[in-house]
This record gives structure tokens, C-alpha cells and sequence, in this order.
């Protein structure tokens, strides 16, 4: 495993509050070993959302879990290639089930970490659960359990296939009549599957356009709220050192009082040595 691989696996491990401190941490560390291209990969990760570190934890804490995500996707996307309808409705329904009890998990897992999840970070784990069933990326960033935010599959695979039986098989006499039927509809039935083909088209370049859109604007938040972590963290610190100098600051001020009145003493004392010295010198004087 990289030196990349590990810090990755420790910041991912962490939760979310400690991540920025400890990811500047680690760059700063390996810019001081004169790692520059080490420090512009570490200062590019992105904090997780509660709900992604949540689903981090619970992969990395139940990996036997997670691999059965893993294998229904599987089974899906297989059973899409042969359009198997009866199994994927048989897989639909293991789907939702093992969503369930996954997002179960993963909520017991923050909670045995000390985290009570929300429920908008509940229906979010829920929602990346079956994206990762959908998508080969999603699935591979929640394996390794480095999932930053939480993720919705909208577009088109196993998670909203559609399977289409194929058409039962016509009595061979009617073969001529129905290719003069087919071929009477062909130039309808081109120009209706052309326009279905261009209207899905628009819609995926639509939905591609909205997923880049929402991408820079996450990373936006991202950066903002990391942003504000960091200067959270340093006005706590700021503070934490105002009040331990406003602490030295009394401490001084009562030494000096002390000091001050010992002083006071002292030439009280001083001076009573002296016009003694001076008493004991005039009665010398007269003997």
C-alpha cells in the first residue's frame, strides 16, 4: 500500500470534524519531507458528509456486509444482459431488503462510534446504497470505503431497468400479411423510435450537465464549510491561549502586588535600620 493509500485509509477513518485538522496535518508533514505532489493530492481530499463516513466505517467494520452489495450488483447487471424478468423482479425485491438492513448497519455502526445519525443522513445512506447497486463507480468508492458525500442514482441500469419480454412467436401463415403490416409501419414506427432515441439523448446530456453542475457545486461547499472548520478550529485555539494568558495575567498581577507591598515593608524597614544608625551614631558621638 502507498504512503497515499495509508494516509487515505487514516482521514477516511476519522470523523468528519477531525478531518481537516488532521488532513492539513499530513500535508504539512510530508511538505516539510519535500513531498510537493504528496501535498497537493492530501490538500485535494475532501471532508466526508456524516452520511458517507458513516457508510466508510460500517464497510471497513463489516466487510462480509458489504460484499453482499457488491454481489447483487453483480447479479443485477447480469440478469439485465440476459433480460431476465423474472429475475430481476426476484432481485428488486432482495434489493430493497438488503438496503434495509444495510442502512440498519450502518446506522448501529455510528452509533457504536459514539454518532447519532439524522434522519436526513439516514434517507442519504439509504439513497448511496442503492446508487452503489447502480453504478460501478459509486459501488468501488464505497468498497474501499472512501465515500465523501452521499450519492443518488437517477440514470439509466440495474437500479431502474425495465425488462421488455420478448413477443410470442406468430403462426407461419400469417408471415406474409404480417410482414405487409410491419413494413406499412415501419416509416411510423422509425420516425416514433428516432424522436424516443433523441429525446433520451437530450436527457442524459441534461442529466450529465446537472451532475457536473451539482459536482462543482459540492466541491464548492466542500472547500467553504472546510474553510470554516479551520477557522473554528483556530478561534478555539485563540482562545484557548487568551484565556490562558488572561490566567498568567492575574498570576503576575498578584506576584506583583506581593512584590509591591514587600517592598513597601522593606523601606519601612530601611529606614527604621537607618534612623536607628543614626541614633546609636549621635550617642557614640557624645561619649
Amino acid at each position: 500500500m502507498s504512503r497515499f493509500d495509508e494516509i487515505v485509509d487514516e482521514l477516511y477513518g476519522l470523523t468528519p470534524d477531525l478531518f481537516v485538522k488532521r488532513r492539513n496535518e499530513l500535508a504539512k508533514e510530508v511538505r516539510g519531507e519535500g513531498e510537493s505532489a504528496l501535498e497537493k493530492d492530501i490538500s485535494h481530499l475532501r471532508r466526508p458528509t456524516q452520511a458517507a463516513w458513516a457508510i466508510n466505517q460500517w464497510v471497513r467494520a463489516n466487510p462480509d456486509d458489504s460484499d453482499q452489495v457488491t454481489a447483487l450488483a453483480a447479479d443485477l447487471s447480469a440478469a439485465q444482459r440476459r433480460s431476465a424478468a423474472a429475475m430481476m423482479r426476484e432481485l428488486s425485491r432482495r434489493r430493497q431488503d438488503l438496503i434495509n438492513a444495510s442502512t440498519d448497519g450502518v446506522v448501529r455502526t455510528a452509533s457504536s462510534l459514539g454518532v447519532r445519525l439524522s434522519d436526513s443522513a439516514v434517507r442519504e445512506v439509504a439513497t448511496t446504497l442503492r446508487a452503489a447497486i447502480a453504478d460501478a463507480d459509486t459501488l468501488d468508492a464505497l468498497r474501499r470505503g472512501r465515500l465523501v458525500t452521499s450519492a443518488e442514482y437517477s440514470g439509466f441500469g440495474p437500479a431502474g431497468v425495465f425488462v421488455v419480454p420478448d413477443p410470442p412467436a406468430e403462426p407461419a401463415r400469417h408471415v406474409e400479411a404480417d410482414a405487409t403490416d410491419r413494413t406499412d409501419g415501419s416509416d411510423e414506427d422509425t420516425e416514433v423510435r428516432r424522436e424516443l432515441e433523441s429525446r433520451i439523448a437530450q436527457a442524459e446530456e441534461d442529466e450529465r450537465a446537472a451532475r457536473d453542475g451539482l459536482g462543482v457545486a459540492s466541491s464548492a461547499v466542500d472547500e467553504a464549510s472546510a474553510e470554516v472548520d479551520e477557522l473554528v478550529a483556530r478561534a478555539r485555539e485563540l482562545r484557548e491561549q487568551l484565556s490562558r494568558c488572561e490566567d498568567s495575567l492575574r498570576f503576575a498581577r498578584q506576584r506583583l502586588s506581593t512584590a509591591e507591598q514587600g517592598r513597601s515593608e522593606s523601606k519601612v524597614a530601611l529606614r527604621d535600620a537607618v534612623a536607628e544608625a543614626n541614633k546609636l551614631r549621635a550617642a557614640l558621638a557624645e561619649l
